[in-house]
């Protein structure tokens, strides 16, 4: 999966960047009262890398979610593990004890 990211992310970047250079003119960009003027390129790789950001962000709360449920899982697994164990040995000794 990783893998598919990587190459999905490098496309991306490809496009973007290719985007930006081709449409290199200047640019003024009003936000209430703050005005700045430049490279649209600059413009565009700015609202890029502040676009991801923002998903980066959006997707924490569901990554700390499931990072937990799999610790949960993993604990509950080691104990199901051991009470498993626990039963083979039990098992195994009264299987013994009565020959």
């Amino acid at each position: 999966m990783n893998q598919f990211s990587l190459i999905g992310f490098l496309i991306l970047a490809v496009v973007i960047a290719t985007f930006s250079i081709q449409n290199s003119g200047e640019a003024i960009v009003t936000f209430i009262w703050w005005q700045f003027q430049g490279s649209l390129v600059v413009v565009i790789l700015i609202s890029t890398a502040l676009g991801a950001i923002m998903a980066i962000f959006l997707s924490l709360p569901g990554t700390f979610r499931l990072r937990m449920r799999l610790r949960e899982q993993t604990q509950r697994i080691a104990e199901l593990e051991q009470q498993l164990q626990e039963r083979e040995t039990t098992h195994t000794s009264d299987m013994s004890g009565t020959r």
